[in-house]
């Protein structure tokens, strides 16, 4: 019975997913990232279509290839309070995480008829990651998070009428994820015994020292990492008002992943004889936890001008399917550890605007701007998911080499964002009896470059 109340003492929020300070990585294209990706259901101008929506392959009437190299470089960083029972400071290195990450991807398309056009593609739309370190003072919250995603569609557009085309794509989608985060001993030791749960020993008599409470001297350690493999699909459809006017639609259903893996609790040895009564012992198990990836509509529109062209999209991503993660395991350690998290997420929109301009024969230059909102609550903003809304500007080139070969530049500046965080609460077990008060900065900065052939 003390084992058992003593687990849930020690319970803990686990199951943090982070993926740096965004879920989707929408940086597949130099292309459509040098635009802002403000024509990417519409433009249809590279085999890169085959992703953005399949419909658009219809335009392209020869063997293309794409190949794209992206890298994004996100910096995030806490400002302010960490506390832990009785609201003793967490002491540590300040929470910060640094991360730069490269993003290949590769696009085909191959005109089976003058109605007919088949894709494929190999990217990684969830690619990134969050390391705040063993030792920071967010490290009852989150560790090391991360995740990748890769997807390898096929895709296939046909021509319904000379305005009118439809595409389709399956997708196979593998997802693997890596989750870590320390837990607080100490306090949980304390909580215990101020709850009367320890019977006739104290914290000292289990060599647990009061004074180290907020230290990294007795923190125990949660990691999981899993992975899964799973289908889904997308449809999109493209009318052409004219061959300098369209509009675009495209629609990507969600797809359930239940991540597989190991989950494993180490405990150190000093605070072993505290672990042997609460039934926090090092341990490493079968464990799963579910992750979908949601769905996502574009509209998008097209329109050139001679020289110039100008280009608008909105797309709807539905965030609310992110409600709870939860770690499941056979091993009464391990779920002991593992307490659901619930994030309660809501449907989100993004705006985005951009252009064209022609510069001479061989150089074409791009710009868009994007305003995209947050699908965070103000009270489920934690650590690790504490993005905003966000303001990026973008800027880009196509320089034809030939006419049978194009390189594409894209930079886009994601403005600095800040996210006030009240995440936790110093006397909740389930919350690894810590506090964080304070606000988390992000900056992001993208780059990409890509050339594309013709066969």
């Amino acid at each position: 019975m003390i084992k058992k109340s003593l687990a849930i003492a020690v319970g803990l929020a686990s199951t943090q997913f982070a993926i740096a300070q965004g879920f989707y990585v929408d940086e597949q294209s130099a292309l459509r990232l040098g635009d802002a990706f403000s024509g990417g259901a519409a433009q249809a101008d590279d085999a890169s279509t085959a992703f953005y929506n399949p419909a658009g392959l219809i335009r392209l009437k020869q063997k293309q290839a794409t190949i794209n190299l992206s890298s994004i470089a996100i910096s995030s960083e806490f400002s302010g309070d960490s506390t832990t029972l009785g609201g003793a400071p967490v002491n540590g290195e300040k929470a910060s995480s640094d991360t730069f990450d490269l993003l290949p991807a590769i696009y085909f398309s191959v005109p089976m008829s003058e109605d007919l056009v088949f894709g494929a593609y190999l990217n990684a739309p969830y690619a990134t990651g969050a390391d705040f370190g063993n030792n920071s003072t967010a490290r009852y919250f989150a560790t090391e998070s991360k995740i990748t995603g890769i997807d390898f569609g096929t895709a296939l557009a046909f021509k319904a009428t000379d305005n009118l085309s439809f595409g389709i794509s399956m997708i196979m989608q593998y997802i693997s994820a890596t989750v870590a985060q320390a837990i607080n001993t100490s306090a949980a030791c304390k909580g215990a015994e101020l709850a009367g749960q320890l019977g006739p020993f104290t914290c000292p008599a289990l060599g647990i020292n009061d004074s180290e409470l907020g230290q990294t001297t007795y923190d125990s350690h949660f990691e999981m990492e899993g992975d899964d493999l799973n289908i889904g699909f997308t449809a999109g459809m493209l009318y052409q008002f004219s061959p300098e006017s369209r509009i675009g639609l495209h629609y990507k259903n969600r797809i359930s992943h239940e991540l597989q893996g190991t989950a494993t609790v180490d405990v150190p040895a000093n605070a072993q004889t505290f672990g042997n009564l609460a039934g926090l012992t090092t341990a490493k198990a079968d464990g799963t936890a579910t992750l979908e990836t949601p769905s996502q509509a574009n509209l998008s529109f097209y329109q050139g001008l001679g020289l110039f062209s100008i280009q608008a999209d909105i797309q709807w991503t539905d965030w609310s399917s992110f409600q709870e993660l939860a770690v499941e395991s056979d091993n009464e350690v391990v779920q002991g550890v593992a307490t659901p998290q619930v994030y309660d997420w809501v449907e989100s929109y993004r705006y985005s605007i951009g252009g064209s301009y022609q510069l001479n024969p061989s150089l074409k230059l791009r710009t868009g701007l994007a305003l995209d909102q947050s699908p965070i609550k103000d009270a489920n903003t934690k650590i690790d998911f504490a993005f905003d809304d966000y303001k990026a500007l973008s800027f880009g080139l196509t320089y034809d080499m030939n006419k049978d070969m194009a390189f594409d530049i894209g930079i886009q500046k994601t403005f600095t964002q800040k996210r006030t965080l009240a995440q936790g609460n110093t006397s909740d077990p389930a919350q690894n009896f810590s506090a964080l008060r304070g606000d988390v900065t992000t900056d992001v900065l993208s780059l990409a470059a890509a050339i594309n052939m013709k066969f």
